[in-house]
């Protein structure tokens, strides 16, 4: 959608009474006074002498000249380095040189070195013998190098390798796709007793103890027999083992070529095996092996030896100087503890193990026009205070998430809002290492797939595009929040039963969000607005939704589910209304009991071109479901289905303007036209140009890959 240029109420022209400014060179000296003749080579230095300044009369600015900054230890600012309201302490670029803040050390080209070693040698492939080269991490004193923990779901706690700005891909078994499982033998794990007899089942002679046990499951691929020799080094594989929202890599204990099984180091929480069909799965159960000199085949991988401490990377071009960084600082690379009015603007923080900028406490910081990428974790992370405000910056290329935020209070009454503000942000590329549960932005929801809560009371999520993901869009909990003009794509690449807004939490410490006008596209597994328990007095309503929905998968533009608030004697209840759902297999779908069916407000809403236009179920007391016969449900409000275009502007190239003439003013009078122009980023003085529909792929439906979770197929 094509948009124009927006004014943010909340950004302040600042009345400067006076300024002071200081200057940090890549090239400059800390003995130098600062000026822009003679700049200071470090931020702490900057920092330092900012404290002199009586930020009462005068701001304090330091720009920081183009070029590139390692940082072998994070910059922090603390109570003491901040400014006030009048006269805020700025962090800047120059006028519009590039500068670059990294969390990692340049690694020269001669410190890659040919493999000479015969018993590492034999460990490779004879036609990339010499292609392979190794790394002394030792004689580099790299320090996050030890090994995998036996199971974890994220990076592991290893560094990290780029060359030329891009990160350089583990070693990876398959190339592309993924193994399966055969058969499971023992599913371990010990939780989730579907069938009373899986947690004790056991192969033929089975000797092992009672669950929690580790789960054994025979393997098809042959290659696996290959990996028998370096157990004793670490051998990792990742997978989707029961459920295709968890993912875990776990050690290989044991592998028995001759019955060719595969037994696990330590339990997987909830067993191994797709749930749905104990104990020995539907054997589509997908996982691959990760970060092994064996599997080092492709240009790009990497992979290190733990016991050799060394790293070994097959090149995808020549290295040059300044090419090759190894990220190796493992906390936030920017730290704002309990700072006052700090702004970071126009700066590039990039290859770091942790978080990129990190906000603890304090109030009205500002970062806005960063660039934070190639992050092993969260791009932005707001923890307490209030009135942050994060805009206008790019996010991408994360192994984590974007923007993560907890704060305000849910207990005083009235409840506090923390009045975090993020607006106008283009987050996309994430969850790259952490493949599930970590979204774009998230506002209140800590776990996984039984749920989760953190505070984050009033919060205001708004104008952000953001897209390219393999599960979640925004995860949300908490109170008071409101979610506006947002434009979501391109999510639930992998796993699916997930949406573009999510939520999973009870009706006692959730509720009270606005969501309007968002705009929700082409994600053809994925939900669009989903409850996936309780929805207490939300407000729904100006929501575009058009999902694509691939056939025989759930694909929902707006899921209600009922939980604890629906029960008798609840007065709780939601308001959606004026949205639409085009191109999905289910429009609206409701999940309610029999008291509670015409209890919440649903009118004005159009379902245009679904599979099924309106679905609503009861749950019985018995647990058990049925539809009703309301189509349009609840029967109580009006509701409009289309099964072709009723009158958009040019609704095949997602051009959702309605026309003055559109069918749905005549059958619902008091619907409103959407502002479709406003949903999305807009320009602004960081944001000066926005990404065009073909750059960042806008309308596509890009093939789906077949891996890492598509074929559980359990949740249609």
């Amino acid at each position: 959608m094509k948009k124009h240029f927006v004014s943010i109420l909340f950004i302040t022209c600042y009345a400067v009474l006076s300024a002071q400014t200081f200057y940090v060179s890549i090239s400059g000296n800390d003995n130098n006074n600062g000026s822009i003749d003679k700049p200071f080579a470090t931020l702490e230095k900057a920092r330092d002498a900012v404290k002199s300044i009586n930020h009462a009369s005068q701001t304090a600015t330091v720009f920081i000249r183009g070029g590139a900054y390692s940082l072998n230890q994070p910059f922090k600012l603390g109570k003491e380095d901040g400014g006030t309201a009048q006269n805020p302490v700025i962090y800047s670029a120059y006028k519009d040189e590039k500068v670059f803040l990294r969390g990692s050390n340049e690694i020269l080209p001669s410190d890659f070195k040919t493999i000479s070693a015969k018993s590492t040698l034999d460990r490779i492939e004879p036609k990339l013998r010499g292609k392979i080269l190794e790394l002394d991490l030792l004689a580099l004193k790299i320090k996050n190098i030890r090994a995998y923990p036996d199971k974890f779901n994220d990076d592991g706690g290893i560094v990290e390798l780029f060359l030329d700005n891009e990160r350089m891909p583990l070693s990876r078994y398959p190339n592309v796709g993924e193994m399966t499982m055969r058969k499971v033998i023992i599913n371990g794990g010990g939780q989730e007793v579907k069938n009373a007899d899986w947690a004790n089942f056991y192969a033929a002679g089975q000797k092992d103890a009672a669950p929690p046990r580790q789960g054994v499951f025979e393997y098809r691929d042959k290659r696996t027999n290959h990996w028998i020799n370096v157990l004793d080094r670490g051998v990792w594989i990742k997978g989707f083992w029961r459920i295709p929202w968890q993912n875990e890599a776990v050690r290989i204990a044991q592998i028995d070529t001759v019955n060719q099984t595969i037994k696990l180091s330590v339990p997987i929480a909830g067993g191994i095996g797709n749930k749905y069909t104990r104990p020995e799965g539907n054997g589509k159960e997908p996982y691959w092996l990760m970060n092994l000199l064996e599997e080092i085949d492709q240009p790009g991988e990497w992979a290190i030896d733990f016991k050799d401490k060394k790293l070994y990377f097959y090149p995808p071009k020549k290295i040059t100087k300044g090419g090759a960084r190894i990220a190796d600082v493992n906390v936030a690379l920017i730290q704002l503890n309990n700072t006052a009015n700090i702004h970071l603007k126009r700066l590039t923080v990039e290859e770091n193990m942790s978080n990129g900028i990190q906000i603890l406490g304090g109030e009205n910081n500002l970062i806005a026009g960063c660039t934070v990428r190639n992050i092993t974790k969260t791009a932005i992370v707001v923890d307490g205070g209030k009135n942050h405000t994060i805009l206008s910056n790019d996010l991408y290329n994360l192994g984590g998430g974007g923007v993560w935020l907890r704060g305000g209070n849910e207990n005083s009454v009235p409840r506090l809002a923390a009045n975090f503000k993020v607006v106008n942000n283009h987050i996309y590329k994430f969850s790259q290492l952490t493949r599930i549960y970590e979204a774009g932005i998230n506002a209140g929801f800590t776990g996984g797939g039984g749920g989760g809560h953190h505070v984050a009371v009033g919060m205001y999520i708004a104008h952000n595009l953001i897209h390219d993901t393999p599960h979640v869009g925004v995860l949300f909990g908490s109170w008071d929040s409101k979610f506006e003009y947002n434009e979501v794509y391109d999510y639930c690449k992998i796993s699916d039963d997930m949406g573009a807004f999510y939520a999973y939490d009870q009706y006692h410490q959730m509720g009270n969000h606005t969501f309007a006008y968002n705009f929700i596209h082409n994600s053809p597994i994925g939900d669009g607005i989903y409850f996936d328990d309780d929805h207490r007095e939300m407000k729904v309503y100006g929501n575009i939704v058009a999902l694509c929905s691939e056939p025989k998968r759930r694909g929902t533009a707006f899921l209600y589910k009922s939980g604890t608030q629906a029960k008798k004697n609840n007065p709780h209840s939601m308001e959606c209304y004026n949205n639409i759902a085009v191109n999905c297999n289910y429009g609206f779908q409701f999940l309610s009991f029999p008291q509670m069916v015409d209890s919440n407000k649903i009118f004005n809403n159009v379902a245009i071109m679904n599979t099924i236009q309106f679905r609503n179920r009861i749950l019985e007391s018995n647990n058990k479901e049925h539809d009703t016969i309301s189509i349009p449900a609840p029967a109580k409000y009006k509701n409009m289905a289309y099964k072709e275009d009723p009158g958009f502007s040019d609704l095949k190239n997602f051009k959702f303007y309605l026309k003055p003439d559109s069918r749905i003013f005549k059958d619902l009078p008091e619907f409103k036209a959407l502002p479709t122009e406003k949903m999305g980023l807009f320009v602004d003085e960081y944001r000066i140009k926005l990404p065009t529909d073909k750059e960042i792929k806008r309308f596509e439906n890009v093939p789906l890959k077949k891996e890492n979770g598509t074929e559980i197929l359990d949740r249609n």
